[in-house]
C-alpha cells in the first residue's frame, strides 16, 4: 500500500507496501525550512524518505506518475493552490483517493467528490476564524490584516465582519514590523493582534516602539498533557530531534503528528487495499473507472469515523471534513520587557472568553506635525539653538495657535519636528522633492504645518485642507524712497559762490549809489535848490538809502524815487537789469528744482521692475516665487518653439507661411527676461539675506505677500510695491489619502464660523508686539511739500524776529534811556529845553522851567528871524543837557 503526500510547495510521496514497511518520496521546494524538515520527518518515520526538488505543476505531476508505476493507495494534497487544482483533477481522473491537507477556501465544488475526497482542514485556516471576533468583541472599523506564507488566506472569510475598510496583503512579516515599529507605528495609537503558529514572538526590532503592546495568540499547548508528552517522545526519541528552543513548538509540526497517527490508526483497516498503478500517465483514460471508485471508497470511509485527542485539541469528522478544536491562548505582551499577561482563550464553539478588554483604553491620538522653521508671523522660531528634539515651546506664531485650536476641537495631541532643510518643498527636475512635501511622502509625518500654499503639483502627492488664510500672492519688497527735504532747499537752488557774488555786488552797488548821489553837483543833496517845494522833498541816498533801494528794486514793491542825477540813475538803471536777470534765473532754476525731484516715478509693479536696469531683483532660492518665474519662462520658450518651428516648416504653403511673416514675435517674453536677469542677480538663500540686500542697496525681492506684508510692519525703511500675482491660498498638508484632512478641515471650518480665524489674524497682525508705527510715504505728485517750501517761512520769522530787536532797541533808546537820565538829573520827562544862542559875541543861553543860566552878557531874549539877520545860530536840544 501506497499513499503519495503532496505539501504546500513540494511533494510527498508516502509508499506503503504491506503492512510491514512502509516507504515515503517526498519532492521538496525548499528543503532549507527548518519547519518543513521537521515535517517530512515526521511522515518519514517508520519508513523510507526520498526528497526530489519542485519547480511547476506539470514537473509535480510527472513526479506523482513516475510514483504511481509502482502503485499507490492515496495522495495527500498538501500543494499550493495552483498546483494542487491539477493533482486533484488528476486524482478524480484515475480514481485516486485523495486528502487534501488545504485551506477550504482554496477548494472548488468539484473538489469535494464524495467517492474519493477526504478534506481535512489545517490549523491555521481554524486559527483564522478568530479575527472575527476579535473585530466584533472590540467594535473595530478599520483593520489591515499581515500574513505570510504559512498561512492562506481569502477576503471571503470577513464578509460576514461587515468593515469596508479591511486591507489584507500578503508579505514577510519580519521585514514589515521593523519599519512599522521605527515609524512608532506600534505605539498607543495602534491595535496590534499577533497570530503565531509557535508560541514565540520574534520581532526584536519592535521593541523600539514607546510602551508597546500587542495581543498575542497562538494554540495552548497545554490543552492535554498525554498528548504533548507523546509528541514531545516522539520527535526526541523516534526522529532523535531536538527543535524545540524556549519558544515551543509549531501548530503544524504538532497537527502533522496527529495526522501522521491517524494514517497510521485508518490504515489497518484497509490493508488488503489494492494499490492503484498507473505505468503510463499518457494513457490514462478519461473515462472513469467505476471499480477504482469502489475501491476508493473503501479507503475514504474509515476517516469519516477517525478521531483523535490532539497536541491542540481534539480531532473529529464533522461537517464533512477532518477538523480540529484548536484552543487558543490570548496573552497580552509589553514589548519593552517581554511582560505577558493571559487575558483568556478562543475556541471554534465557545468564540472568546476574555477577562477585560482586548483593545487599548482610547486617548487622544497623537500626530507627528512637521513645521517650516521661519515664516513670521506664521512660524516664529523662539530659540536660535539646533537641538534635535523640538517642542511645541521652542515655536509660536498663527499657524502654532491654530494648530493648538484644531487639536483642542478634534481632540488629538501632537509632537513637533523641524522641516530639516527648512523648505515648504519644490519638484526639481527629475520629480524628486524636498522641504516638508518629501516628508509626507516618505511618511515621516502625519500633518505638515506652515505658511504653504496650495499647487497643482503638490496636490498630486499630498492632500491639502480647506485654506485657513486669504489668498496670498507674489509681491515686490523694495527699500522705502527717502526724498530729500531741506527747509533751506530754495538757497540751494544756486551755488554759495553765486550767492556770495549776489551779495558782494548788492552792498557795492548800495555804496555806488551813495557815492555818486554825495558827489554829484546835481544831486538834491548838493542843491537844495532843485526843489521848488512843491511834493514831496526829493530823496537824499545815503548808505543806508542805498541799501534799502537795492533790496526793494529786488521786490515787485520796487525801489522808490531813483536818484536825481543822470550818473546815479544810469548805476540804478544797471542794478535793475542785474536783479531781473538774477530774479528770473532764480525762478526758473527753483521751479525745475522742485519739478525733477517729483519727476522720477517710484517702481509700482512688475512691468516697471523689469523696464528698468538699475535694480536688481529675484526671489528666494526653492521658494514658490522662484517656481512660478521658472515655469512661465519655461512656457513662454515653449511658445517659441512652436511658432518658430510653424514659421521654419518648409512644408507650408505660399498663403500659410505668408499668414506667419511678421516683424515681431507674436509671443510675448515678459518673463524669459525676468528670469534671465534673476539668474544673473543670484537668488537669496534666506530671507535675512534678501532682506539685507534690500535695504543695503539697490535689490528688489519678490515673495510672498505676507511674508513682505510682515516685514513692512516690523521694518520702517521697508515698502510692499505693486498688486498681488499668482495668488494662492494658504492651507495645512497631509499625507496623500490620509482621513486627516477630513479632521482638520471640519476642525478648521468650525474654528471660522467662531470667528477664531479673524481673532488670531488680529493677533499677529493688527496687535504683533514687533510692529512698528511708520510715517506714510508722502506723495510727491500731490504738490510741494511744506519740508522743501518751509524755508520761506523762515524767511518771514526771521525778519519778523529782526524787526521785534530793531523795536526793542529803538524804544530803549529813544524813550526808556532818556527817562532814566531825566530822572537821574531831577528833570521833568517832557520838559527841558536847552537853547544854545550864539553871536558875534559868544553869548550862550540857556534855559529850562526852573530858570535860565545867562552867560557873557547875553542879552534878556533874541528873537530868532533878529539872531538869524544878524548871523546868529540858534537851535534846540531835547534830551540831556
Amino acid at each position: 500500500m501506497a499513499i503519495a503526500i503532496l505539501y504546500r510547495g513540494f511533494l510527498l510521496v508516502c509508499l506503503i507496501i504491506g503492512t510491514r514497511s512502509q516507504s515515503f518520496v517526498a519532492v521538496v521546494e525548499d528543503a532549507k525550512l527548518m519547519q518543513n524538515k521537521l515535517i517530512g520527518r515526521t511522515l518519514e518515520w517508520g519508513g523510507k524518505i526520498k526528497i526530489v526538488e519542485s519547480h511547476d505543476q506539470n514537473q509535480t505531476l510527472a513526479e506523482v506518475c513516475e510514483h504511481l508505476k509502482t502503485g499507490a493507495t492515496a495522495l495527500i494534497d498538501m500543494s499550493a493552490p495552483n498546483v494542487g487544482l491539477l493533482i486533484r483533477s488528476f486524482a478524480r481522473t484515475v480514481g485516486l483517493p485523495y486528502i487534501t491537507v488545504v485551506d477550504p477556501s482554496t477548494l472548488q465544488s468539484k473538489d469535494y467528490d464524495p467517492d474519493l475526497h477526504i478534506g481535512v482542514e489545517p490549523p491555521g485556516s481554524t486559527m483564522f476564524r478568530v479575527i472575527p471576533d476579535i473585530v466584533k468583541h472590540g467594535s473595530l472599523t478599520k483593520i489591515a490584516i499581515l500574513y505570510d506564507q504559512s498561512f492562506v488566506l481569502q477576503k471571503q472569510y470577513f464578509i460576514s465582519i461587515m468593515i469596508k475598510n479591511i486591507y489584507i496583503v500578503e508579505v514577510e512579516i519580519y521585514f514589515q514590523t521593523t519599519p512599522a515599529s521605527k515609524q512608532e507605528l506600534m505605539d498607543e495609537a495602534y491595535n496590534w493582534f499577533v497570530i503565531t503558529k509557535g508560541h514565540g514572538l520574534t520581532c526584536s526590532k519592535c521593541r523600539l516602539g514607546k510602551s508597546a503592546t500587542v495581543i498575542h495568540i497562538n494554540g495552548n499547548e497545554s490543552y492535554n498533557y498525554t498528548s504533548r508528552d507523546a509528541y514531545l517522545d516522539f520527535v526526541k526519541i523516534q526522529l532523535r530531534e531536538n527543535f524545540f528552543t524556549i519558544y515551543g513548538f509549531n501548530i503544524d509540526e504538532a497537527f502533522m503528528y496527529d495526522l501522521r497517527m491517524i494514517l497510521d490508526d485508518v490504515s489497518t483497516r484497509f490493508i488488503n487495499a489494492t494499490p492503484i498503478i498507473i505505468p503510463d500517465c499518457n494513457t490514462v483514460s478519461l473515462v472513469r473507472n467505476q471499480s477504482r471508485v469502489d475501491e476508493s471508497r473503501r479507503i475514504v470511509e474509515p476517516f469519516k469515523t477517525a478521531k483523535r485527542t490532539g497536541v491542540y485539541g481534539n480531532i473529529s469528522y464533522r461537517n464533512g471534513m477532518l477538523r480540529q478544536d484548536v484552543q487558543l491562548t490570548i496573552n497580552r505582551i509589553i514589548l519593552d520587557n517581554l511582560n505577558k499577561n493571559t487575558l483568556g482563550t478562543w475556541n471554534e464553539q465557545d468564540h472568546i472568553s476574555v477577562n477585560g478588554k482586548l483593545t487599548k483604553e482610547v486617548g487622544k491620538k497623537k500626530y507627528r506635525v512637521v513645521i517650516v522653521p521661519k515664516y513670521e508671523p506664521f512660524v516664529i522660531k523662539l530659540s536660535d539653538n539646533s537641538k534635535k528634539n523640538v517642542t511645541r515651546a521652542d515655536y509660536d506664531g498663527y499657524c502654532l495657535d491654530l494648530l493648538d485650536a484644531i487639536a483642542d476641537t478634534a481632540d488629538f495631541e501632537y509632537e513637533i519636528e523641524e522641516s530639516p532643510d527648512g523648505l515648504v518643498g519644490a519638484m526639481s527636475d527629475d520629480g524628486s522633492w524636498d522641504g516638508v512635501i518629501k516628508h509626507l511622502m516618505d511618511r515621516k509625518a502625519d500633518i505638515a504645518v506652515g505658511p504653504i500654499s496650495v499647487m497643482a503639483e503638490r496636490e498630486n502627492v499630498v492632500d491639502f485642507t480647506v485654506p485657513y488664510y486669504d489668498l496670498v500672492g507674489l509681491t515686490i519688497l523694495m527699500k522705502k524712497p527717502k526724498f530729500d527735504y531741506k527747509i533751506t532747499k530754495f538757497i540751494e537752488v544756486l551755488d554759495n559762490y553765486v550767492w556770495l557774488c549776489i551779495i558782494a555786488a548788492f552792498f557795492l552797488f548800495s555804496g555806488l549809489l551813495w557815492a555818486f548821489d554825495k558827489f554829484s553837483p546835481y544831486s538834491y543833496q548838493n542843491d537844495e535848490t532843485l526843489w521848488d517845494g512843491q511834493g514831496p522833498e526829493p530823496r537824499v541816498f545815503s548808505f543806508k538809502e542805498g541799501i534799502w533801494f537795492c533790496m526793494m528794486s529786488l521786490t515787485p514793491q520796487g525801489g522808490g524815487e531813483a536818484p536825481r542825477a543822470l550818473s546815479g540813475r544810469l548805476i540804478a538803471a544797471t542794478w535793475w537789469l542785474f536783479g531781473f536777470i538774477v530774479i528770473a534765473t532764480y525762478t526758473a532754476n527753483l521751479a525745475a528744482f522742485l519739478t525733477v525731484s517729483r519727476m522720477d516715478e517710484p517702481i509700482k509693479s512688475l512691468d516697471d521692475l523689469s523696464s528698468q536696469y538699475k535694480i536688481q531683483y529675484a526671489p528666494m532660492n526653492g521658494s514658490t516665487g522662484l517656481v512660478y518665474f521658472k515655469r512661465m519662462a519655461e512656457i513662454e520658450q515653449k511658445f517659441y518653439t512652436i511658432w518658430k518651428q510653424m514659421s521654419l516648416n518648409d512644408s507650408l504653403d505660399a498663403v500659410q507661411r505668408a499668414k506667419l511673416a511678421v516683424w515681431d514675435y507674436p509671443v510675448s517674453n515678459k518673463y524669459t527676461k525676468l528670469w534671465e536677469t534673476m539668474q544673473d542677480t543670484g537668488f537669496p538663500d534666506t530671507l535675512e539675506e534678501a532682506t539685507k540686500r534690500v535695504i543695503s542697496g539697490d535689490f528688489a525681492y519678490i515673495g510672498d505677500a505676507a511674508e513682505n506684508k510682515f516685514q513692512t510692519l516690523t521694518k520702517c525703511d521697508l515698502w510692499e510695491v505693486g498688486e498681488e500675482f499668482s495668488r494662492k491660498p494658504f492651507a495645512f498638508a497631509v499625507q496623500e489619502g490620509s482621513p486627516l484632512r477630513n479632521i482638520l478641515s471640519n476642525a478648521i471650518l468650525q474654528l471660522l464660523n467662531q470667528r477664531k480665524l479673524e481673532t488670531l489674524k488680529h493677533k499677529w497682525w493688527t496687535n504683533n508686539q514687533k510692529k512698528k508705527t511708520c510715517p506714510d510715504i508722502e506723495n510727491e505728485s500731490d504738490g510741494i511739500s511744506i519740508k522743501n517750501i518751509g524755508g520761506v517761512f523762515l524767511v518771514i520769522a526771521v525778519g519778523t524776529a529782526l524787526s521785534l530787536i530793531c523795536l526793542a532797541f529803538e524804544f530803549y533808546w529813544y524813550k526808556y534811556r532818556p527817562q532814566q537820565d531825566g530822572m537821574r538829573y531831577n528833570v521833568k520827562r517832557n520838559q527841558s529845553k536847552a537853547s544854545l544862542t550864539t553871536s558875534p559875541t559868544a553869548t550862550t543861553t540857556l534855559s529850562n522851567g526852573n530858570g535860565s543860566l545867562w552867560a557873557n552878557n547875553a542879552p534878556d531874549f533874541v528873537p530868532e528871524e533878529e539872531a538869524r539877520s544878524n548871523g546868529m545860530v540858534h537851535f534846540e536840544l531835547n534830551g540831556q543837557l
